[in-house]
């Protein structure tokens, strides 16, 4: 069994947050050439392949299939649409604005709790909520003006993943992390392969070391995140995935000169606030 050690564990965590911003903006810069779900089925079977081994070596060959495929698959398919749309959104706004909308994902966990996972919500809770998605209002600033579309397809994006996290909740039933990871590749890798013919692009040879690096980035930056979870407990290092819109700000700034202006951080700022006081309440309740 893995000791605790939640200072080695938040390192990890923020470690892939940075890992995961870097990996988006190279999807950014590889969007202009090929579709954001052949970036997506690219990552999915190349974490497949290295998850594999990893999981063959630590826990044998029977971790290779998971005992509730419907729900595997369910679970599968809300993380592909969900980082599908993220790699569509970053198309066409900066990554740090496409972060900031997809962190609705846990206010979507919040909100359908009740409904979803028998949860009790709460006033506190609720009112966390409101605030929300008040600062995603903030951000999509819904002037009726101007292209919008961007801002909501990572709003679906987090949607999608707000799903997925229950789902997670829903498959907590001991596996092991990295299998859970892997499972979820191997879901979404199956799930997209009718799709292939359609959205394949040949990839050309001056690609190729961005490719490799996403696809690696993307592999790594899942490693870390499970491995954090390993080190120590969820409800003491979720609060730092808000690191996200830091590296996010970061590669924009460095690879696209690119900054979220002033009324963007403030709907930035009340989304990670509500966030935040919705993960340290339940670390709270859950201690």
């Amino acid at each position: 069994m893995t000791a605790t050690n939640a200072p080695l564990g938040i390192t990890l965590l923020v470690t892939a947050m940075f890992f995961n911003s870097t990996k988006d903006g190279i999807a950014k810069l590889l969007a202009a050439q090929y579709p954001p779900f052949m970036l997506l089925w690219s990552q999915f079977l190349f974490m497949v392949l290295i998850l594999a081994l990893i999981i063959i070596k630590r826990h044998g060959v029977l971790y290779l299939l998971p005992k509730n495929y419907f729900a595997q698959m369910m679970r599968g398919f809300c993380v592909t649409v969900g980082v599908g749309l993220y790699y569509w959104a970053i198309n066409f706004i900066h990554i740090a604005d496409a972060t900031a909308m997809v962190f609705v994902a846990p206010l979507v966990v919040t909100a359908l709790s009740p409904v979803f996972l028998g949860e009790h919500l709460g006033m506190r809770r609720t009112i966390a909520v409101i605030i929300g998605f008040i600062g995603v209002l903030v951000i999509l600033q819904p002037d009726l003006e101007g292209d919008r579309q961007g801002y909501f397809i990572a709003l679906a994006s987090g949607v999608f993943l707000g799903f997925f996290y229950m789902s997670n909740r829903k498959l907590a039933d001991g596996t092991p992390h990295v299998a859970s990871s892997y499972y979820t590749a191997l879901t979404g890798a199956v799930i997209l392969i009718p799709f292939v013919p359609f959205f394949w692009t040949q990839p050309r040879l001056t690609d190729f070391t961005p490719l490799i690096a996403f696809m690696s980035l993307a592999t790594v930056g899942q490693v870390l995140m499970v491995a954090s979870f390993a080190y120590a407990a969820a409800n003491i290092i979720a609060p730092f995935v808000y690191a996200q819109i830091i590296a996010a700000t970061a590669v924009g700034m460095i690879m696209f000169d690119a900054f979220p202006d002033g009324v963007t951080w403030l709907g930035i700022t009340i989304v990670i606030a509500a966030g935040l006081y919705i993960a340290v309440r339940e670390s709270r309740i859950g201690s």
